[in-house]
């Protein structure tokens, strides 16, 4: 585990700049004149580019090789880091955050691909747990740590200080990267760089539309910009069945989606990272602007939920030898429960007594961290299983193009519901219907995990009669 300590931070790093944007979400507005449509979009722009580019990142570091993909991405997130913290208004903070996606890019499906493919079987299950913690931690750090550093009343320590926070993993993680193992790369297939654009712009037209049109009484232009985006998704996926029919370089080949394990697995990750992106956006929007905390006091409630979701993400291992296959069904009872039982506070808490909120919070945010730990840890085991180790940076951006894409339609869609709802019925109330869309999502989570078990049991079963 010591020789890949660069990889861990560097997870760490790439998942904690996404984070940080949900802190800083309630003081672009009056800083930068931003609407909460554009606000959503700013934190969108990052998880886009970031989804676009992951596989066609994991297939350059199969080529050129891991370690260096991940320096350079590295190097680029600290340095785009650097600009979105300088950035003069609102446009420029997206473009910034743009940069940041694309360096995020690159440095994530190396990590994974590093961990997979430096270890043994029984050394790789705990490495992977370690990379899982990580990652989460660098989620529910960034909003912990952001709101800390916005809280200390420093001449440089507003949102541009959180966001300059960023800086310090990537370079950390870059200074570690010699001591990682060489990897020999594979120049034997050429990524398709086109095919990154045509899925990235079509996605940002997609979460543009849908995180500007509530703010715009869904304007015409929102309108076409959602229906541009679904349309040449599509185009894209057939152009990519095309392409590989034909023997041409593809960003997605249709062919390696057919394990049903794997396709269970990423809409899995759809379904769980929506729910905690608009999750991490609506807590933010509601314990800073609905119940007047600061950034101090709303990143130090939300320490107990982090807390929780680190410690269980660190006793992975020991959860699912105690639960075994049904440990993400278990995790997702529990987070529906603990989701439900939020809600019904959020909707009863008077006006003015956000004290009884926190309360609350600080209880139930234990079960949902551990739960939600619970569903993710077991999900990156299923997903990088699903495709062969020479896969190992394909298998890895597949993944995390869920994770970030999901994260990105999150906040544009069920956060857009609840910053449309906050007006009329206020912002807990708002904020407790957001909850019961997740309540879906999460249901549908556990749907998906009992025929993925079933799946993966009937497999086992038949491999085992197979002579």
């Amino acid at each position: 585990m010591q020789r890949i300590w660069p990889v861990l931070v560097a997870a760490f790093g790439a998942t904690y700049t996404f984070s940080v944007g949900n802190v800083i979400a309630p003081r672009l507005g009056p800083d930068l004149g931003a609407s909460r449509g554009e606000v959503a979009l700013a934190l969108a722009a990052f998880a886009v580019v970031f989804a676009a580019g992951l596989i066609v990142a994991g297939r350059l570091g199969d080529r050129y090789g891991r370690r260096r993909l991940l320096a350079i991405g590295l190097f680029a997130l600290a340095l785009a880091s650097v600009l979105a913290a300088a950035a003069p208004g609102l446009w420029w903070l997206v473009a910034a955050r743009v940069l940041q996606g694309a360096a995020s890019a690159v440095v994530m499906p190396q990590t994974l691909a590093i961990v997979q493919v430096s270890h043994g079987n029984r050394a790789r299950t705990r490495a992977v747990a370690a990379f899982t913690a990580s990652s989460g931690v660098g989620t529910v750090a960034g909003q912990v740590v952001g709101g800390l550093v916005m809280g200390l009343g420093l001449p440089f320590a507003g949102w541009r200080g959180a966001v300059l926070t960023s800086v310090v993993p990537g370079l950390l993680a870059l200074l570690g990267t010699r001591r990682l193992p060489v990897d020999v790369p594979d120049g034997s297939e050429r990524p398709d760089l086109g095919g990154a654009l045509r899925l990235g712009l079509p996605l940002l037209a997609l979460v543009a539309g849908l995180a500007l049109g509530p703010t715009t009484a869904w304007a015409w232009w929102t309108s076409a910009l959602v229906a541009s985006g679904l349309l040449a998704l599509s185009w894209f996926w057939v152009g990519q069945g095309r392409r590989e029919l034909a023997g041409r370089p593809v960003l997605v080949a249709p062919s390696s989606l057919r394990p049903p394990a794997l396709r269970l697995g990423l809409a899995m990750a759809v379904l769980l990272f929506a729910g905690y992106g608009a999750f991490s956006y609506e807590y933010s929007m509601l314990t800073q602007v609905g119940l007047g905390l600061t950034p101090l006091q709303s990143g130090l409630v939300l320490a107990a939920f982090a807390g929780a979701f680190v410690l269980a993400g660190l006793r992975m291992p020991h959860i699912t030898a105690r639960f075994g296959d049904r440990t993400m069904e278990l995790a997702s009872g529990v987070l529906i429960a603990g989701l439900v039982l939020l809600g019904l506070a959020s909707w009863l808490t008077p006006v003015g007594r956000p004290a009884l909120w926190v309360g609350c919070f600080l209880v139930i945010g234990l079960f949902l961290g551990a739960a939600q730990a619970s569903q993710y840890g077991p999900l990156v085991a299923t997903v990088m299983g699903a495709l062969p180790l020479r896969l190992a940076g394909l298998a890895g951006g597949l993944f995390t193009t869920a994770q970030q894409a999901a994260l990105a339609l999150g906040v544009a869609t069920i956060g857009g519901a609840f910053g449309a709802l906050a007006p009329p019925l206020g912002w807990a109330r708002a904020f407790a219907v957001a909850l019961g869309l997740q309540v879906v999502t999460t249901l549908a989570f556990w749907v998906l995990a009992r025929r993925l078990q079933h799946h993966l049991r009937y497999r086992m079963e038949r491999e085992g009669n197979t002579p």
